[in-house]
């Protein structure tokens, strides 16, 4: 990856490895053992009453550093990072570590939508399903919370590229694309027996005149100063 490249993933709290103190790699994510104890460290470190909480936390985090992050760069540098599994880790502080040499560049190809199957493929099928997966063995959280975790971090990118392009539209065009086959992806991308983010994925109008979660990410349950009670903004139990 080149050094702009990089310079642009740490906005999303990506490091190189030899940059980071490594709290957990993935591959040990995928161990229950291991995962059980990280998960047991992060309940305490984000003071959540369960481990289920600290999965849900836990889940919407790594959506915004793999997730976002890999959306970002499709839409904006027409190119995507590749994360295997054997090269990324967090980092104490609940980033993101890769081993910048098993982390190739894909640059956008002729055939985008070929290039889009491939990148996307390669991001749930082969890296997030099986952390959502160990996250939930784990936890016994239900997999629909972790993944309309990672759908409203979708939802995110998509509307803030949209809001950041309004005069141009072959680039409004591109994020719809994108969009719209993510929502009609079969389960194959996810290596599940159906897509499991489809009914959680809003965007344009939709998402602004009804942005509230099905499911709830449980973020109300940390236990914040004085006793408070925070929401996210998209909380369906929030009064």
């Amino acid at each position: 990856m080149s050094t702009s490249v990089i310079e642009r993933l740490d906005n999303f709290d990506i490091k190189r490895v030899e940059e980071s103190d490594i709290g957990i790699s993935t591959i040990d994510l995928l161990q229950e053992e291991k995962a059980l104890a990280y998960l047991q460290e992060q309940q305490e470190k984000l003071n959540a009453p369960n481990m289920a909480v600290a999965a849900s936390m836990l889940s919407k985090r790594y959506a915004y550093l793999v997730v976002g992050s890999t959306l970002y760069s499709m839409i904006e540098l027409n190119g995507a990072p590749c994360f295997p599994l054997k090269a990324c880790g967090l980092t104490e502080e609940r980033g993101l570590c890769i081993n910048e040499g098993d982390c190739p560049w894909q640059e956008a190809q002729a055939n985008r939508e070929k290039w889009r199957t491939t990148v996307l493929q390669e991001l749930f099928a082969n890296h997030l399903t099986p952390v959502i997966v160990a996250l939930q063995r784990v936890s016994r959280i239900p997999q629909t919370i972790l993944w309309e975790n990672v759908a409203v971090r979708i939802n995110s990118i998509f509307r803030d590229a949209l809001d950041d392009c309004v005069e141009n539209e072959i680039k409004q065009q591109s994020i719809y694309d994108d969009f719209l086959f993510l929502k009609g992806a079969g389960g194959a991308l996810f290596q599940l027996k159906e897509n499991p983010i489809k009914s959680y994925l809003k965007i344009g109008e939709e998402l602004y005149s009804n942005p509230t979660r099905q499911t709830c990410c449980m973020y109300y349950r940390l236990k914040k100063e004085e006793g408070k009670i925070s929401y996210c903004r998209v909380c369906p139990v929030k009064k």
